[in-house]
């Protein structure tokens, strides 16, 4: 197991490490595109991540999960290539579909291989942990990419999309090396014999999909979960589009905001690290109402204030950033109760924050950069109120029946297995 829990941190490290993150606004707006526009390109990153991510987990759950993480690392290489000679908005649409098929083959599929991994091992009570250790990998990966990006932006603007395909190409190098015997050891579905027919096919993941949404449908605590995830979601993600304007306002040049994007994310790294230590001594209860309610402030705040007090609300939003993976993963995961399921229903998740941030991009590209910090705070804060009226309802619906409903009416058993 060790090897390919290696090999897994590595394929974390690499397989969403962008180096055009800093400077894709720039770059888009040196090739014609107005804030707008990028927004529009937002949006249809989510339409597409909200067409393909049932098939592409239902897809994982059959063939592999290491296979539908090779797939995506694949598509993440095609991406950066197209996006390098993209001159007009349709063929950076293009490089946009791309790159939300290639995050949607590894979304989903990454998490239920680690997680079958340790199941097939026994230790499947680590896994609050491990994700936590991932996720670590995953935001060092990105804060050294953004420093990368950054620099190589101040050579050429298209540079750093050379150098994600690159990654790309690493990325799936590590899949390859990886071993199929955690996804066997989890429940994966084994595909039939070669001989079935297309038809036989459809319908067995129609069935497949229809039991991971009745599943889904009958479980409160993972609606909550999910609604949860979809509204913090929404606010890590306008990050990504609203810090560079915002930074460019406050003088930034191209080098120094790649290095504000990695330090973001290296504060993002050391929390994602102590995630769960952070559960466990805290409480979840105490992180999941803290996380949302200090994001939907700090949103408030950015527009007010500059200089060394903005950066200091960066690194707040970077610690939401970390403990965003480490909480509500384990939240998701310790709900599905069938493993044979576990990459599609996680990619479900998946498509509720898309439909989310979907409608959140193209109300954000029409109000503005500065505009949708207030617009983000407001989400916030208006979640808040959503997610405690539910969990009141659905606490008192459980006193009824001498139980509860939602994770968050009663404490997490022994903070659950950390």
């Amino acid at each position: 197991m060790a090897r390919d829990l290696r090999l897994f941190y590595y394929f974390r490290l690499l397989a969403t490490s962008y180096l055009w993150m800093p400077i894709f606004w720039r770059f888009m707006t040196e090739r014609g595109l107005g804030f707008d526009e990028i927004m529009l390109l937002s949006a249809l990153y989510s339409v597409v991540v909200i067409i393909v991510e049932v098939p592409t987990g239902a897809l994982a759950d059959r063939i592999g999960r290491r296979e539908s993480m090779m797939a995506g690392s694949l598509a993440l290489v095609a991406s950066g290539v197209v996006a390098y000679f993209a001159q007009n908005l349709l063929v950076f649409a293009i490089a946009e579909t791309l790159a939300a098929v290639s995050m949607s083959l590894c979304s989903g599929a990454d998490s239920a291989y680690l997680y079958d991994l340790l199941a097939a091992n026994g230790r499947s009570h680590e896994y609050a942990r491990r994700e936590g250790t991932a996720s670590a990998w995953h935001q060092a990966g990105s804060a050294g990419a953004f420093a990368a990006g950054g620099l190589l932006g101040e050579i050429d603007l298209a540079l750093p999309y050379v150098a994600t395909a690159v990654v790309g190409l690493g990325a799936f190098c590590i899949a390859f090396a990886m071993r199929d015997e955690a996804s066997a050891g989890g429940g994966r579905v084994q595909v039939v014999a070669k001989e079935t027919s297309v038809s036989v096919e459809m319908r067995s993941y129609m069935q497949h999909m229809g039991e991971a949404t009745r599943e889904l449908m009958r479980s409160k605590r993972l609606l909550w979960a999910i609604a949860f995830s979809a509204v913090v979601f929404v606010l890590l993600r306008a990050t990504i589009y609203l810090y560079q304007p915002y930074l460019n306002a406050r003088g930034f040049g191209i080098a120094e905001t790649g290095f504000v994007f990695a330090g973001v994310y290296l504060v993002a790294t050391f929390v994602a690290q102590k995630g769960h230590l952070l559960r466990r001594r805290l409480g979840e209860k105490t992180l999941v109402w803290g996380l949302l309610g200090t994001l939907a402030l700090s949103f408030v705040l950015l527009n007010q204030i500059s200089g060394q007090w903005a950066l200091c609300l960066l690194a707040v939003q970077a610690v939401a950033n970390g403990l965003y993976s480490p909480l509500v993963k384990p939240l998701l995961n310790r709900e599905i109760s069938n493993s044979a399921r576990r990459a599609t229903m996680l990619s479900m998740e998946s498509i509720a924050r898309r439909v989310a941030m979907g409608v959140f991009s193209p109300i954000a590209g029409y109000y503005g950069a500065s505009s949708a910090m207030y617009l983000c705070g407001g989400i916030g804060f208006v979640g808040i109120v959503l997610l405690a009226l539910f969990v009141r309802h659905a606490h008192l619906h459980g006193r009824q029946r001498r139980t509860c409903t939602l994770p968050m009416c009663a404490p997490v058993a022994a903070a659950e297995s950390d």
